[in-house]
């Protein structure tokens, strides 16, 4: 049986300085593995999306990965070759497709407050 991984991740930026960062939850076998990681030069939607990457790059066995995140990314636009953050959507994919994961997205738009506590709760 194919096992599952959950990967919450929020973003957040200061877009004067474009300095950002993601907090992202792993959860897998009973384990929760917060991280936190730091980006320069970036925006919003791109350290999130780059939390999920680096989110990914920690697993290394086959899994199904449930992406949990409040923004949709703009995953259609990327499907066309549309949109600013299309590159990183790109890169999402192939580091999932490197241990051979599955993977299917949990959009919770409108629940921030709720999302935050629970990767923020179990960061502890």
């Amino acid at each position: 049986m194919t096992k599952t991984v959950h990967i919450y991740a929020m973003g957040s930026c200061n877009a004067l300085l474009r300095e950002g960062f993601a907090r992202v939850l792993i959860e897998r076998d009973n384990q929760e593995i917060p991280l936190t990681f730091h980006y320069q030069y970036t925006a919003l939607k791109r350290s999130l999306i780059q939390g999920l990457i680096d989110g990914v790059l920690q697993l290394d066995e086959p899994c199904h990965v449930v992406l949990v995140t409040l923004s949709r990314l703009a995953l259609e636009k990327a499907a066309v070759g549309e949109g600013p953050n299309r590159d990183l959507i790109y890169e999402l994919y192939e580091v999932l497709s490197a241990p051979s994961c599955t993977y299917s997205f949990d959009f919770r738009e409108g629940q921030g407050t709720a999302l935050s506590k629970y990767i923020m709760g179990n960061s502890r």
